[in-house]
Protein backbone atom coordinates (compact mmCIF):
# COMPACT_ATOMS: atom_id res chain seq x y z
CA UNK A 1 0.00 0.00 0.00
CA UNK A 2 1.54 3.54 -0.40
CA UNK A 3 0.49 6.54 1.05
CA UNK A 4 -0.22 9.35 -0.77
CA UNK A 5 0.56 12.32 1.16
CA UNK A 6 -1.59 15.78 0.44
CA UNK A 7 1.32 17.83 0.59
CA UNK A 8 3.41 19.09 -2.73
CA UNK A 9 6.69 19.75 -2.56
CA UNK A 10 9.86 17.37 -2.87
CA UNK A 11 8.49 15.97 0.26
CA UNK A 12 7.30 11.98 -0.40
CA UNK A 13 6.11 9.48 2.16
CA UNK A 14 6.72 6.24 -0.74
CA UNK A 15 5.35 3.74 2.21
CA UNK A 16 4.51 5.06 5.53
CA UNK A 17 7.75 6.69 6.86
CA UNK A 18 10.74 7.79 5.11
CA UNK A 19 14.07 8.01 6.86
CA UNK A 20 16.71 10.20 6.02
CA UNK A 21 20.53 9.27 7.63
CA UNK A 22 23.01 11.75 8.49
CA UNK A 23 20.02 14.89 8.50
CA UNK A 24 21.95 17.22 10.51
CA UNK A 25 25.83 18.35 10.92
CA UNK A 26 27.15 16.47 13.83
CA UNK A 27 26.92 19.68 15.22
CA UNK A 28 24.11 20.54 15.53
CA UNK A 29 22.63 17.38 17.00
CA UNK A 30 25.35 18.01 19.79
CA UNK A 31 23.93 21.24 20.43
CA UNK A 32 20.33 19.83 20.28
CA UNK A 33 21.57 17.06 22.89
CA UNK A 34 23.33 19.96 25.07
CA UNK A 35 20.58 21.42 25.03
CA UNK A 36 18.03 19.15 26.04
CA UNK A 37 19.89 17.49 28.99
CA UNK A 38 20.84 21.41 30.07
CA UNK A 39 17.47 22.21 29.98
CA UNK A 40 15.37 23.70 33.26
CA UNK A 41 12.32 22.54 32.11
CA UNK A 42 13.33 18.61 31.47
CA UNK A 43 11.23 16.56 33.99
CA UNK A 44 9.43 13.35 33.95
CA UNK A 45 7.63 13.22 30.59
CA UNK A 46 3.89 15.38 30.60
CA UNK A 47 2.52 13.12 28.13
CA UNK A 48 -0.05 10.07 27.56
CA UNK A 49 0.85 7.13 30.11
CA UNK A 50 1.69 5.33 27.34
CA UNK A 51 5.41 7.57 28.26
CA UNK A 52 5.34 6.51 31.50
CA UNK A 53 8.89 6.43 33.02
CA UNK A 54 10.19 8.74 30.31
CA UNK A 55 11.47 11.81 29.91
CA UNK A 56 10.66 15.07 28.25
CA UNK A 57 8.83 18.14 28.47
CA UNK A 58 6.61 19.74 25.16
CA UNK A 59 5.98 22.67 23.11
CA UNK A 60 3.00 23.91 21.53
CA UNK A 61 2.70 25.91 18.57
CA UNK A 62 1.39 27.63 15.67
CA UNK A 63 3.05 28.29 13.06
CA UNK A 64 3.23 32.01 13.19
CA UNK A 65 5.43 31.42 16.32
CA UNK A 66 7.68 29.67 14.85
CA UNK A 67 10.60 32.30 15.38
CA UNK A 68 8.97 32.33 18.78
CA UNK A 69 10.63 29.24 19.33
CA UNK A 70 13.02 29.55 18.07
CA UNK A 71 14.11 31.44 19.56
CA UNK A 72 13.57 29.84 23.30
CA UNK A 73 14.73 27.04 21.99
CA UNK A 74 18.04 28.32 19.22
CA UNK A 75 19.89 24.50 19.28
CA UNK A 76 16.35 23.17 17.78
CA UNK A 77 15.65 25.77 14.41
CA UNK A 78 17.89 23.54 12.61
CA UNK A 79 15.54 20.47 12.95
CA UNK A 80 12.64 22.60 12.69
CA UNK A 81 13.89 23.90 9.56
CA UNK A 82 14.39 20.30 8.49
CA UNK A 83 11.52 18.71 9.45
CA UNK A 84 8.48 21.19 9.19
CA UNK A 85 5.98 20.40 6.51
CA UNK A 86 4.93 23.30 4.37
CA UNK A 87 1.34 22.56 4.50
CA UNK A 88 0.79 21.97 8.54
CA UNK A 89 0.21 24.51 10.54
CA UNK A 90 0.27 23.91 14.31
CA UNK A 91 2.76 21.47 15.84
CA UNK A 92 3.51 19.40 19.36
CA UNK A 93 7.35 19.23 19.89
CA UNK A 94 9.36 17.60 22.43
CA UNK A 95 12.23 15.48 23.40
CA UNK A 96 11.88 12.06 24.59
CA UNK A 97 14.35 10.65 26.86
CA UNK A 98 14.22 6.84 27.55
CA UNK A 99 16.68 4.89 29.79
CA UNK A 100 16.80 1.30 30.52
CA UNK A 101 13.92 -0.78 31.81
CA UNK A 102 11.50 2.20 30.20
CA UNK A 103 10.10 2.39 26.58
CA UNK A 104 6.65 3.81 24.73
CA UNK A 105 3.54 1.79 24.55
CA UNK A 106 1.67 1.81 21.77
CA UNK A 107 -0.49 4.86 21.09
CA UNK A 108 -1.78 7.33 18.43
CA UNK A 109 -0.47 10.57 18.57
CA UNK A 110 -3.14 13.02 19.26
CA UNK A 111 -1.89 15.64 21.78
CA UNK A 112 -3.77 18.54 20.10
CA UNK A 113 -7.00 17.00 21.55
CA UNK A 114 -5.93 18.48 24.90
CA UNK A 115 -7.65 21.44 23.13
CA UNK A 116 -10.31 20.03 21.90
CA UNK A 117 -11.36 16.78 21.00
CA UNK A 118 -12.19 17.51 17.49
CA UNK A 119 -8.60 17.66 16.49
CA UNK A 120 -7.64 14.43 15.50
CA UNK A 121 -4.86 12.68 14.62
CA UNK A 122 -1.60 14.74 12.96
CA UNK A 123 -0.63 14.60 9.17
CA UNK A 124 3.01 13.41 10.31
CA UNK A 125 5.55 12.98 12.82
CA UNK A 126 8.94 13.62 12.71
CA UNK A 127 11.77 11.63 15.03
CA UNK A 128 15.61 12.73 15.18
CA UNK A 129 17.28 10.56 16.86
CA UNK A 130 20.04 12.60 18.90
CA UNK A 131 21.72 10.03 20.94
CA UNK A 132 22.34 6.51 21.05
CA UNK A 133 23.99 4.88 23.09
CA UNK A 134 26.29 2.52 21.67
CA UNK A 135 25.76 -0.88 23.34
CA UNK A 136 22.32 0.12 23.40
CA UNK A 137 19.31 -3.29 23.34
CA UNK A 138 15.86 -2.30 22.09
CA UNK A 139 14.27 1.07 21.99
CA UNK A 140 13.72 0.12 18.46
CA UNK A 141 10.06 2.15 16.99
CA UNK A 142 7.11 -0.53 15.85
CA UNK A 143 4.95 1.41 13.43
CA UNK A 144 1.97 -0.21 12.71
CA UNK A 145 -1.39 0.38 10.44
CA UNK A 146 -4.99 -1.33 10.73
CA UNK A 147 -3.13 -3.59 13.64
CA UNK A 148 -0.47 -5.00 11.60
CA UNK A 149 3.53 -4.17 12.24
CA UNK A 150 4.72 -2.74 9.32
CA UNK A 151 8.20 -1.70 10.38
CA UNK A 152 10.26 -1.87 12.87
CA UNK A 153 13.11 0.63 13.03
CA UNK A 154 16.19 0.54 14.83
CA UNK A 155 17.35 4.25 16.26
CA UNK A 156 20.11 5.66 14.06
CA UNK A 157 22.06 8.89 15.38
CA UNK A 158 21.35 11.87 13.68
CA UNK A 159 19.10 9.95 11.42
CA UNK A 160 15.23 11.58 10.55
CA UNK A 161 12.33 9.89 10.63
CA UNK A 162 8.87 10.65 9.45
CA UNK A 163 6.06 8.63 9.11
CA UNK A 164 2.43 8.91 8.88
CA UNK A 165 0.23 10.59 11.30
CA UNK A 166 -2.45 8.18 11.38
CA UNK A 167 -0.26 5.27 12.15
CA UNK A 168 -0.23 3.89 15.71
CA UNK A 169 3.45 3.10 17.07
CA UNK A 170 5.55 2.17 19.92
CA UNK A 171 9.21 2.44 21.14
CA UNK A 172 10.06 -1.33 22.52
CA UNK A 173 11.39 -0.78 25.81
CA UNK A 174 15.50 0.08 26.42
CA UNK A 175 16.97 -3.29 27.81
CA UNK A 176 20.69 -1.99 28.41
CA UNK A 177 22.75 1.11 27.12
CA UNK A 178 21.25 3.71 29.07
CA UNK A 179 21.59 3.25 32.79
CA UNK A 180 21.25 7.26 33.29
CA UNK A 181 19.43 10.45 32.11
CA UNK A 182 22.47 11.81 30.53
CA UNK A 183 23.34 8.03 28.73
CA UNK A 184 19.58 7.58 27.56
CA UNK A 185 18.08 6.97 24.46
CA UNK A 186 17.28 10.72 23.35
CA UNK A 187 15.21 11.64 20.45
CA UNK A 188 13.46 15.15 19.40
CA UNK A 189 9.71 14.47 17.60
CA UNK A 190 6.87 17.16 16.39
CA UNK A 191 3.86 16.36 15.54
CA UNK A 192 2.36 17.75 12.62
CA UNK A 193 -0.92 19.07 12.36
CA UNK A 194 -3.02 20.83 9.41
CA UNK A 195 -6.06 22.35 11.19
CA UNK A 196 -9.04 24.28 9.98
CA UNK A 197 -8.78 27.79 11.34
CA UNK A 198 -12.16 27.66 13.90
CA UNK A 199 -9.60 24.64 15.70
CA UNK A 200 -6.58 26.33 14.82
CA UNK A 201 -8.00 29.20 16.79
CA UNK A 202 -8.02 26.52 20.17
CA UNK A 203 -4.36 26.32 19.94
CA UNK A 204 -2.47 28.71 21.62
CA UNK A 205 0.33 30.21 20.13
CA UNK A 206 3.08 29.51 22.10
CA UNK A 207 2.53 27.39 25.04
CA UNK A 208 5.69 25.53 27.31
CA UNK A 209 4.20 22.10 29.38
CA UNK A 210 5.96 20.36 32.15
CA UNK A 211 4.27 17.75 34.22
CA UNK A 212 3.37 20.40 36.53
CA UNK A 213 1.53 22.05 33.76
CA UNK A 214 1.75 24.97 31.65
CA UNK A 215 5.05 27.33 32.18
CA UNK A 216 4.79 31.05 31.90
Amino acid sequence: MRFQPPWGGAFRLQTYFHRTPEALPAGDIEAIRSAILGSSLLGESNLTPQFSGTYGFSVTFRRNALSEVTGRFPAFAPFLDAALLPVCNAFLLNPLLIQNGRGVETHLDKSMMYYGDRMGCPVAVSVLYIQVPEQLAGGELRLYHRGERVAALAPRANSLVTFRGDMAHEVVAVEAGAPELPAARISLVVEQYRLPEELLARVPRMELRTREGAVA
